[in-house]
């Protein structure tokens, strides 16, 4: 009896849990339907009638699309060099022994560490000398340097519980250092690199502190900042549209995560350890 109540209250909790996070994204996607006329009577009904039109009324002039773009280019071009320098001096630091490699990772980890928040100042004064403000590259820098630490942690755990039989197999079969990493080794951490790729995904599309200090230019808002002009955009704040751009920004991150959630879980359990 007593486990049956227990597991009853653990299931209540769960569900609790489950509303809280659901219930704010399925409110947005509701009240993006709304007028706002209704939104200012009945904010939290459900739709009398579905107002599309405030989805027509932000693709109209081009800006979030344009938004959009800067905020692929940004996550895709921050992705790939997060993968890319974090999978390789994960697999150097895990399986090549030099004597500084404990005082490299050690310098890596230390990153984690240092708040964004003041790094901001100095990096903007070391952009606007070499005039890269209100590029894609601005938001990349930071990004990636930011992302390297965990995501080693994360290749080097992995690596280290990679047998190295493995490697020596490949050398005995005449395979280059180049052939044995991108035909055997990284393969092996497909969980890995799907776990580190989805998780900086959501979190650099959704970067606010970066794009906001170092982007002013119209043209190259990403779509974190850009959604601060559908406030108020129409005169009188019109949140009917205001919730459809911020509701139609948090779609790719949604898809994201539903895509990769069965590798994200591999990658965080025994798949970041054994492939």
């Amino acid at each position: 009896m007593k486990k049956k109540v227990l597991k009853i209250i653990f299931v209540a909790v769960i569900l609790l849990f489950l509303v809280i996070q659901l219930y704010p994204v399925v409110w947005l996607f509701m009240a993006s339907l709304k007028s706002s006329a209704e939104l200012g009577s009945q904010p939290f009904a459900l739709p009398k009638a579905l107002v599309f039109s405030n989805y027509a009324e932000i693709f109209k002039d081009g800006k979030i699309l344009r938004y959009m773009w800067n905020s692929v280019k940004v996550t895709a071009g921050s992705i790939i060099l997060i993968v890319a320098l974090s999978s390789t001096t994960g697999y150097a630091l895990a399986k090549f022994q030099f004597a500084v490699n404990k005082k490299i990772y050690a310098f890596f980890t230390f990153g984690i560490m240092i708040p964004v928040q003041i790094t901001l100042i100095p990096l903007f004064c070391f952009y606007s000398k070499v005039g890269i403000l209100n590029t894609t590259a601005s938001l990349i820098l930071p990004q990636v340097g930011f992302a390297l630490p965990l995501s080693i942690m994360l290749f080097v755990s992995f690596y280290s519980f990679l047998p190295n039989e493995i490697i020596e197999a490949g050398i005995v079969d005449g395979c280059s250092p180049y052939r044995i990493f991108f035909s055997i080794v990284l393969p092996l951490a497909k969980n890995t690199v799907i776990t580190i790729s989805s998780m900086y995904t959501i979190l650099i599309w959704n970067d606010f502190i970066f794009a906001n200090t170092f982007i002013s230019d119209n043209n190259a808002k990403t779509i974190a900042v850009g959604l601060k002009d559908y406030i108020g955009a129409f005169g009188n704040v019109d949140w009917g549209r205001t919730y459809a751009a911020i509701a139609v920004s948090i779609i790719p991150p949604i898809l994201v995560y539903f895509c990769l959630n069965k590798y994200v879980t591999a990658g965080m359990t025994m798949g970041a350890t054994k492939g």
